[in-house]
């Protein structure tokens, strides 16, 4: 599992690991993985969608996707109500182009 991947996963366990060191990463996922490892094959090793909830994850750390309860908010439209509705919606060719700015706000801020 490369650094990156690290990263990516302690941000689905709720951790903001950019300012970590490599070490502190490397650490933090082995204490996540050793306490509970059905967590860890549930939210990343089994998980279909693990891009796609880094994706949204992020968003919701940097204030680009808002959660009010169940219900998803990019801007001022509702984008699911639920994570597996935002995954599905996210998906969606149709609505590519709000995946797209999003990902762009994502490396803008």
């Amino acid at each position: 599992m490369s650094i990156e991947d690290m990263r990516k996963c302690l941000r689905l366990y709720g951790i903001k690991s950019d300012t970590l060191s490599n070490e502190m990463v490397e650490a933090k996922l082995s204490e996540q993985i050793e306490s509970a490892p059905d967590k860890f094959i549930t939210r990343w090793v089994e998980n279909p969608n693990r891009e796609m909830n880094f994706i949204i994850e992020t968003a919701i750390s940097k204030n680009i996707i808002r959660r009010n309860r169940s219900q998803y908010y990019f801007g001022t439209d509702m984008i699911g109500n639920g994570l597996e509705d935002v995954i599905a919606y996210l998906n969606d060719k149709k609505n590519q182009d709000i995946r797209l700015a999003i990902q762009q706000e994502i490396k803008s801020k």
